[in-house]
């Protein structure tokens, strides 16, 4: 393995930045009857995949004149935990909510049995339309972003994507996001003229992770779809030595690092920092005005690779922690 460049100073200083942040955001409010409370949730957390949303929210808040409540939560099991956690918002005095929510039948219904009593911001999803109480829709493009691993699979493989056997990784299946990108993924392997040879869940043990791969037919490609997936095929592949080319969506430190390392080829990040700024500021903008149009908005991504990692284009997407 190659030596990274990312040296442990700057990890450790980054880290406790991250923390900083992340401590600052998820606490309770204060009085519930200062306006401007916004309430976030989104699956776990504390996860790392939030760090750059999170400090996008942040900013925001600072910007907009708000008070921003990340809500603790861990892996979300659904839509009717999601919607208890949306009442308890209610209940302590919100003005208003970020979500991100879960694939099910019943959640556009649930949303919008909501209506007036509460202003609801969605994040990172793209199949629900605008309702009477949803402020706006903030996503990353996740079709298109399946596609671009396609595209970054076949520029690395050495051979044609049709002669590989591809496997692909993902942490779960209930979020709306989730399914997208993997359709974007597979209408971008078939145009190689090639397809998935598996999808496997990821177990949050990571010897269970181990497991099932060594199940699985021996991939020469590993595709990951998510931050959780990405840090987990990069340790996989770190502690297996085998010649296995991992390409992933992720954000977080620690898929950085196996970029710089070189046991990941290519990253496709998400602007993760403005859809968290994004988020805060139209939810401000109806709470203080009321009159604010709902959008549909999409943020952008790009490709990064482990000679461009600290390129100066990428630095504000890469660390927006240090603004």
């Amino acid at each position: 393995m190659k030596q990274s460049r990312l040296f442990p100073e700057l990890v450790l200083l980054l880290a406790g930045m991250i923390a900083v942040v992340f401590f600052m955001m998820v606490r309770e409010s204060g009085s519930t009857d200062t306006p401007g409370q916004i309430h976030v949730i989104i699956d776990d957390s504390s996860d790392n995949r939030w760090v750059q949303f999170i400090a996008g929210m942040q900013q925001a808040a600072e910007d907009e004149g708000v008070k921003v409540t990340v809500i603790p939560t861990g892996r979300l099991t659904g839509i009717s935990e999601e919607q208890a956690l949306i009442e308890r918002a209610v209940a302590n005095g919100a003005d208003g909510v970020i979500v991100q929510p879960m694939t099910d039948k019943d959640a556009a219904g649930i949303l919008e049995n909501l209506n007036e009593r509460i202003s609801i911001e969605l994040v990172d999803e793209s199949t629900y339309e605008i309702m009477s109480n949803v402020v706006g829709i903030v996503s990353p493009e996740h079709e298109k972003i399946g596609k671009e691993l396609a595209k970054e699979a076949a520029r690395f493989s050495e051979k044609p994507l049709s002669q590989c056997t591809i496997g692909v990784v993902r942490s779960s299946e209930i979020l709306s996001s989730a399914q997208k990108k993997l359709d974007g993924l597979a209408e971008g392997l078939r145009e190689y003229g090639a397809k998935a040879a598996w999808v496997q869940e990821r177990p949050d043990d990571t010897s269970s992770f181990k497991e099932e791969l060594a199940l699985r037919e021996t991939p020469d490609i590993l595709i990951a779809m998510d931050n959780t997936a990405l840090e987990a095929a990069g340790e996989y592949a770190a502690a297996s030595g085998e010649d296995l080319l991992v390409i992933g969506t992720g954000t977080s430190m620690k898929a950085l690092y196996y970029l710089d390392s070189g046991t990941v080829s290519s990253i496709v990040v998400p602007e993760d920092y403005m859809m968290g700024y994004q988020s805060v500021a139209d939810l401000s903008e109806f709470i203080h005005r009321s009159r604010f149009l709902p959008q549909r908005r999409t943020i952008s991504h790009r490709v990064v690779h482990r000679d461009t990692l600290f390129s100066e284009d990428n630095q504000e997407i890469l660390f927006p922690i240090q603004r």
